[in-house]
């Protein structure tokens, strides 16, 4: 899982926070000294907050902040291409947690699922692993495919746009306001400098998505809602497109560990 908001190898990232202006609202009252009756002066109406429209300078900023504040959602990830994939999760990050479970349809390994419960990580390879979750502790250096997922917690709340914000070369909004899921969204079209990516997130955006070199640019289609979440994303990279979903914003399904009777410790292989 590349950040918080997305799953593999998704690098898109959600939630934002609105920045409103703040105004004064002086109101007058009749002058003390006054020897004769004055109009009564009305209070100067409070003006609507205005947000700042999303653009280049303040996209990343605005994206960044707000990711923080989604601490449970639902996911689904759609990966056509050569390489195709399906994703469904879900992640429970609220108290500290950094909870997640994800089921990955794969052509060639089937359905493979995954969840990571209070830094135990239980791995259900279907038939490889008898139908049952593994038990894996991903600091255990003795086990190489325990070994594998060492950091993958830390991973869960990065944020996907870390070095990132020198690279965005413009914002545009696409078409009208249009309702996604029973939410109004809008859609927002992002050009990425891949050049002014720092070294750091290069890499691994390079490692998430399987690909020896970036394009010169990247183009992501981000519809977002009244708080700048993204409810959708869609790009494409190497003949791939990748489309992610995210859902029930704050009332994500239950994150828990497997029941004891379908966990094991033996490795298959």
């Amino acid at each position: 899982m590349r950040h918080r908001l997305t799953a593999i190898p998704v690098v898109i990232v959600v939630a934002a926070g609105l920045a409103a202006c703040s105004t004064d609202n002086p109101s007058a009252s009749p002058s003390p000294t006054a020897t004769t009756a004055s109009p009564t002066a009305s209070a100067t109406p409070t003006p609507t907050p205005t947000v700042a429209e999303l653009s280049a300078a303040n996209f990343v900023e605005r994206v960044s902040a707000a990711e923080a504040a989604v601490t449970s959602y639902d996911i689904a990830v759609s990966v056509a291409g050569p390489v195709a994939m399906d994703l469904t999760g879900s992640a429970d990050l609220a108290g500290g947690k950094r909870n997640v479970a994800m089921t990955m349809s794969d052509p060639d390994m089937g359905s493979i699922e995954l969840r990571m419960v209070d830094s135990i990580l239980y791995l259900n390879l279907g038939e490889a692993s008898g139908g049952l979750f593994l038990q894996l502790d991903p600091n255990d250096a003795g086990n190489p495919l325990a070994s594998s997922f060492a950091g993958f917690e830390d991973q869960i709340l990065e944020n996907g746009l870390a070095g990132m914000d020198q690279a965005v070369v413009s914002v545009t909004k696409v078409g009208a306001p249009e309702a996604l899921d029973g939410t109004d969204v809008q859609a927002y079209e992002v050009v990425f400098d891949t050049a002014k990516i720092a070294p750091d997130a290069a890499q691994k955006l390079l490692e998430n998505e399987g690909v020896p070199a970036l394009p010169p640019t990247m183009t992501i289609t981000y519809w977002l809602d009244a708080q700048d979440v993204a409810r959708k994303t869609v790009y494409q990279l190497e003949g791939t497109t990748t489309t992610t979903h995210v859902t029930n914003l704050g009332a994500g399904a239950p994150v828990t560990a497997p029941p004891a009777d379908q966990v094991t410790t033996e490795m298959p292989f």
